[in-house]
């Protein structure tokens, strides 16, 4: 019995970090709500170039790269979390 659930244990482990999404280019439509928000009322005159999402295990990040090569990073709910003026 105890080897059963440790086989139970480590197949449930496995499963959940393979399952996990990495990193990687979305649409812009797939940013949340509140960061298409910041971006269109902060930044209106700029062109988003390119966006990504990151998700770990217990959270997810979205990045965007702005044409003047700003980048923001925003949390799971589209708050921005940090602002790279320029690279």
């Amino acid at each position: 019995m105890k080897k059963i659930m440790i086989v139970l244990a480590m197949m449930l482990s496995l499963t959940l970090f393979t399952s996990c999404e990495k990193e990687g280019p979305i649409d812009v439509g797939q940013l949340p709500e509140a960061a298409r928000v910041y971006l269109q009322k902060n930044y209106p005159e700029k062109t988003i170039v390119f966006a990504k999402k990151d998700s770990e295990l217990f959270k997810t990040r979205y990045e965007v790269a702005l044409d003047d090569g700003m980048k923001i990073e925003f949390d799971s709910d589209g708050l921005p979390v940090d602002v790279d003026m320029y690279d």
